[in-house]
C-alpha cells in the first residue's frame, strides 16, 4: 500500500499486510492465521461469502482446505470434513442423520468410553434407540438385520481391548437395511486401514492422534463421499466447530511422516507383543498379531501393513491399585491417557477410556481392573518391553 499523506495510526494499522511482487512458493504451507479476507472486487467477495474463496475462516480456512485435502487422498474419499475434535467428529456423523424419535444407532458395546456416553446423552435427546452390540460377534450383521438401525458406529480396532469387527460383513449388513455405517479408524490409521473401500460411508479420525502424530493439537476428521460430506459442511458452518489453522498446520505436518512412522510403530508394536506374550507375570495380551488373539483371521483381511500400533495387556492377580503402581514404575514409557505420539504412552483402560462407562457396562465389555492400554512408540522395541516387564515387576511386588 502507498503510504503517502496517510496518518501513523493508519499506516500502523495496515502497512505490511500484503505481500508484492513474489513469485515464490513455500515447500511447506504458510500458517494462515487470518479469520478474515478482504477483496479488490465486490463481486469476488459475494463469491466468497459462498464458498468460493477464503474470507471468513468459519466458511473455509486455507489451512483446514489443505488438511481436509490431504485426509481425503489418504483415507481414498472424494471428500473430508475437519473439526477440532475426534469427538466433534463423531457428533457431526450423528447430527448429519438427522434422526427423528423411535429410530435406532448401533455401536460397539466394547469400544471407547466416551463415545458410548456421547451417543447415550444424544440418543436420550432426540428419543432414539441406542444398542450397544459386539460387533466382532459373528451374529452382529444378523442383529443389524433384526433392528434395522438408521446408523452404525464401528470401531476398526476397539478401545481398549483391541478386538477387530469384520468392517465388510458390517457394511453389507448396513447395506441391506438402508443404515449409514461410521467407523472409527483412529487405531489403525488411513495407513492400517481404509474403511470406505471396506464398504463403510464414513471414516472417521481422531486426528489427534496418529494422523498428527506429536500430541500437539486437537482435531478431528471425516471423509467419506461429496454427497454424504456435504450436509457435514453445511452443519459445521452453523455449528462452528471449526479446526484452527495452527492446528490444522500441525496435523499436516504430522501427515507428512504418517506411512514412515506408522510401518515403525506397527513393527515395534509386533515386537512388543510377541515378548509380552512369555510373561508369566500377565494373563493376556491383547494385540490382533497374534495367532491367539480370536479375530486374528479377520484383522489378516481387513487390517493393512501389520496389525497396528496399539497393544493391551492384563496383569495376573492385579487391581487398580497395582497398575498405578506400574504405571508409577516406568521408566521409559510415560503414563498418559491419549494415544499416538512418537513415544510410548501406557494407561489404566478402567479409569482413563472406560472412565465413563458405568462399571456395569465395563464388566459386559469385559474391561478389567487389571487391563493397561499400550500406544506403542518409536523408541527401541526391547527398550520398551523391559520398561514394561520391569514395572509390572515392581508394581505386583507384594
Amino acid at each position: 500500500m502507498s503510504t503517502k499523506r496517510l496518518g501513523q495510526k493508519t499506516v500502523a494499522v495496515h502497512a505490511g499486510s500484503r505481500l508484492v511482487g513474489s513469485k515464490s512458493q513455500p515447500l511447506v504451507p504458510p500458517i494462515h492465521m487470518s479469520t478474515v479476507g478482504w477483496f479488490d472486487s465486490s463481486e469476488e467477495l459475494d463469491g466468497a461469502l459462498d464458498g468460493k474463496d477464503y474470507v471468513y475462516s468459519r466458511i473455509s480456512a486455507q489451512n483446514t482446505a489443505l488438511l481436509e485435502e490431504a485426509v481425503a487422498a489418504l483415507e481414498g474419499a472424494e471428500d473430508c470434513v475437519s473439526y477440532a475434535s475426534g469427538m466433534a467428529a463423531l457428533r457431526a456423523v450423528f447430527d448429519a442423520q438427522y434422526l427423528k424419535a423411535g429410530e435406532r444407532v448401533v455401536m460397539p458395546a466394547d469400544g471407547y468410553g466416551v463415545t458410548r456416553l456421547l451417543f447415550k446423552t444424544l440418543c436420550a435427546r432426540a428419543g432414539v434407540e441406542l444398542h450397544p452390540l459386539l460387533l466382532t460377534d459373528p451374529r452382529a450383521p444378523e442383529r443389524i438385520a433384526e433392528l434395522r438401525p438408521r446408523l452404525v458406529l464401528a470401531e476398526s480396532i476397539t478401545n481398549p481391548l483391541l478386538s477387530v469387527p469384520d468392517i465388510r460383513a458390517l457394511a453389507k449388513a448396513c447395506r441391506q437395511v438402508g443404515a449409514a455405517l461410521a467407523v472409527d479408524a483412529t487405531f489403525p490409521s488411513p495407513y492400517g486401514q481404509r474403511a470406505l473401500s471396506l464398504g463403510a460411508d464414513y471414516a472417521v479420525q481422531s486426528a489427534t492422534k496418529w494422523l498428527n502424530g506429536h500430541s500437539d493439537a486437537l482435531a478431528g476428521t471425516v471423509s467419506g463421499s461429496r454427497e454424504r460430506m456435504a450436509p457435514l459442511r453445511s452443519l459445521r458452518l452453523l455449528a462452528g466447530d471449526v479446526l484452527g489453522p495452527f492446528e490444522a498446520w500441525l496435523t499436516q505436518r504430522g501427515l507428512r511422516t504418517l506411512p514412515v512412522r506408522m510401518k515403525a510403530h506397527f513393527e515395534h508394536a509386533a515386537h512388543v507383543a510377541r515378548r509380552l506374550a512369555e510373561s508369566p507375570l500377565l494373563e493376556r495380551v491383547h494385540y490382533p498379531g497374534l495367532p491367539s488373539h480370536p479375530h486374528h483371521a479377520v484383522a489378516r483381511e481387513v487390517l493393512e501393513g501389520g496389525f497396528g500400533p496399539m497393544v493391551a495387556f492384563e496383569i495376573k492377580g492385579a487391581g487398580r491399585p497395582e497398575c498405578f503402581r506400574v504405571l508409577e514404575a516406568l521408566k521409559v514409557a510415560r503414563p498418559g491417557p491419549s494415544l499416538g505420539d512418537v513415544c510410548t504412552l501406557v494407561m489404566h483402560a478402567a479409569s482413563a477410556s472406560a472412565r465413563r462407562m458405568t462399571p456395569e457396562e465395563r464388566e459386559a465389555a469385559g474391561i478389567r481392573e487389571s487391563l493397561l492400554r499400550v500406544s506403542v512408540g518409536l523408541e527401541e522395541p526391547e527398550d520398551i518391553v523391559e520398561d514394561l516387564l520391569g514395572a509390572v515387576a515392581q508394581g505386583v511386588k507384594r
